[in-house]
């Protein structure tokens, strides 16, 4: 996401700074915290996970949002049997189906926000490399730390430089922390595609997509949380509208591509 987009969003930095904390103003939707919420998406019976490779898992799941049934992607990755990497290229943005291609990843997903230049906005790993800096006070990070996936808020947990992170990206805003959906989030209660990446309660990463332009982030922030099948313990928004894609190699039927090139992706690799 950038030009317009990215301007719209940094104009939001100091409302979401608050987003992993406490709510600034009574909330837009219909949602009491941190009980047993009405969500504004809710997720309806589950479709079995389809086993793609010792490491890597899918799910075509349903939910009802503002009105409408929708289906997301949602790739589940265990990490000790499948190789996660995050690729950067400002030089030669793809899209996902293309960075797919290139790369000969088993799947790509969107990284996060990039300028009108196609550099990444908040701190970026690849393969041990840093690239920008660090967004402090507000967002998330999705690491490698020795190999092993997380999740952490950089308001609770500030980044510090640490040679054994070896992949990470950061975005914003939280949507999920420790299994509740994070206080209101201030988006404008506009509706776009999503993407997102998740830590489940068994340490396993869920890369998602949503197909329709019909998510606020309040409502991923609501189905994140409360989707038995997905079982969230932490979720962080990547990216929205143009920019977000999850392709398959060779499923097409269980892909989405980007509508616009993007710099950077999260990739898995079978081993």
């Amino acid at each position: 996401m950038h030009k317009a987009y990215l301007a719209g969003w940094l104009c939001l930095v100091l409302c979401l700074t608050a987003c992993d904390a406490q709510p600034a103003r009574v909330p837009t939707i219909q949602v009491t915290l941190f009980t047993s919420p009405a969500p504004t998406a809710q997720p309806t019976k589950e479709t079995a996970w389809l086993t793609l490779s010792p490491g890597i898992a899918l799910l075509r799941t349903p939910a009802q949002v503002n009105g409408h049934t929708e289906r997301l992607i949602v790739a589940r990755v265990d990490a000790q049997r499948a190789t996660l990497r995050v690729l950067y290229d400002p030089q030669a943005p793809r899209s996902v189906r293309d960075w797919q291609a290139a790369s000969s990843a088993t799947l790509v997903i969107n990284g996060g926000f990039f300028d009108k230049d196609y550099r990444a906005t908040g701190l970026l790993i690849a393969d041990g490399q840093a690239f920008g800096r660090s967004y402090r006070g507000f967002g998330g990070m999705f690491f490698l730390r020795h190999g092993k996936p997380g999740i952490q808020s950089l308001r609770a947990q500030p980044y510090r430089p640490d040679p054994a992170i070896r992949q990470a990206v950061q975005s914003f805003p939280m949507l999920v922390v420790d299994g509740r959906r994070v206080p209101p989030i201030e988006d404008g209660e506009r509706r776009n595609r999503r993407s997102f990446v998740a830590i489940d309660r068994q340490g396993r990463v869920l890369l998602g997509v949503t197909l329709m332009a019909q998510w606020t982030l309040n409502d991923l922030a609501d189905f994140l949380a409360t989707s038995p099948a997905l079982n969230a313990r932490h979720a962080l928004n990547l990216d929205g509208g143009a920019s977000a894609g999850l392709w398959l190699g060779g499923r097409d039927d269980l892909s989405m591509n980007s509508f616009e090139p993007v710099p950077a992706v999260i990739a898995v690799f079978d081993l």
